[in-house]
């Protein structure tokens, strides 16, 4: 099928043997607009998407291969990592200027940080590590050793702790925020890649590739407490601000999984672009974006009609794989 062949592509270009300044607008931005931005992996440059007029506003140039994306808790800036060049850029959300890159090690995948975005961390696909940086000195600190092939990551900055999914040890770490010691880890399904949390906190969910599967975990007991069955090769989720509903992106099926988390099932099935990779939601769940690796566009559903309502063309290799809409 063409959608096997297009995702086949996805899983090439991700590794790619992590081989592979445009100025930016300077001017303050209207920060009573919220904006998505979009990484693309092909074209080593990411694009900003006004929410209100729904369309790119901006380009700014990244590092090689840009993947992961990440928003400090408090919007004011972005982080980016850059497998190919092995290092993260750090962006104002205000200026919509390159701040800095600050070098990592070999295979930067997952990427999110605290609240202010003082301290980032960084999961090292080849190195099996999550790396600490402070990104106002630009220097990397503790290197916290977890499972193999760690990708996705998320933190709870009130529980204080920083969640990592560990793609080829079928796992996921529980680490703590301050002390950088790993607390727990918690067995889960086949090749879990993205990760997703609940906004009080208390759900974990992780994303299982090649179980075609969701775990739902307690994260006080570190426990599942149920599995979702969604569609094929599934890569990221996001849970709705209500924590009522978790969108989960279907790679091979060019489709979102709707799962009601009050009733604990899935109740519906959107088709978007080719090769859905990254996903989010706006601070009020109207909409969901999602970035579409095959299509370089991103697809916008409105989570009560739950259709496609827009689709907006971004650049190649959309893939946005972490937080990227400001709240």
């Amino acid at each position: 099928m063409l959608t096997h062949k297009i995702a086949a592509l996805t899983r090439a270009a991700f590794f790619l043997p992590l081989l592979m300044l445009v100025s930016a607008c300077s001017n303050e931005t209207d920060q009573k607009t919220g904006f998505a931005f979009i990484t693309n992996q092909l074209a080593n440059n990411v694009s900003i998407i006004d929410l209100e007029k729904r369309q790119v506003v901006n380009t700014i140039k990244a590092g090689a291969s840009p993947a992961g994306i990440a928003l400090s808790g408090d919007g004011r800036w972005l982080f980016v990592s850059n497998p190919d060049s092995q290092d993260i850029s750090v962006i104002s959300t205000h200026t919509f200027e390159l701040h800095r890159h600050i070098a990592v090690g070999a295979g930067p995948v997952g990427i999110a940080s605290n609240y202010d975005g003082s301290e980032v961390y960084v999961s090292d696909w080849y190195q099996h590590i999550v790396t600490v940086i402070d990104s106002h000195s630009g220097t990397t600190g503790h290197q916290i050793r977890v499972g193999e092939s760690p990708a996705g990551v998320v933190v709870d900055n009130q529980a204080q702790r920083i969640y990592v999914a560990n793609r080829d040890d079928n796992s996921l770490s529980i680490i703590d925020q301050h002390t950088y010691e790993v607390l727990h880890t918690v067995s889960t399904g086949n090749a879990p890649f993205g990760l997703a949390l609940s906004h009080d906190g208390k759900w974990l969910f992780s994303v299982n590739v090649q179980d075609n599967s969701v775990s739902m975990i307690d994260s006080q007991t570190a426990r599942i407490i149920d599995e979702f069955a969604v569609g094929e090769w599934p890569y990221c989720a996001v849970v709705s601000p209500d924590n009522t509903r978790l969108y989960v992106t279907n790679q091979y099926d060019d489709s979102i999984s709707v799962i009601d988390l009050i009733h604990r099932q899935v109740i519906d099935e959107i088709y978007v672009g080719a090769t859905p990779e990254g996903i989010d939601v706006t601070a009020d769940g109207r909409h969901v974006y999602v970035a579409n690796w095959a299509d370089g566009t991103v697809s916008i559903i409105d989570t009560e009609l739950h259709e496609v309502i827009d689709t907006i063309e971004t650049g190649e290799g959309s893939r946005a794989f972490g937080r990227f809409i400001t709240r």
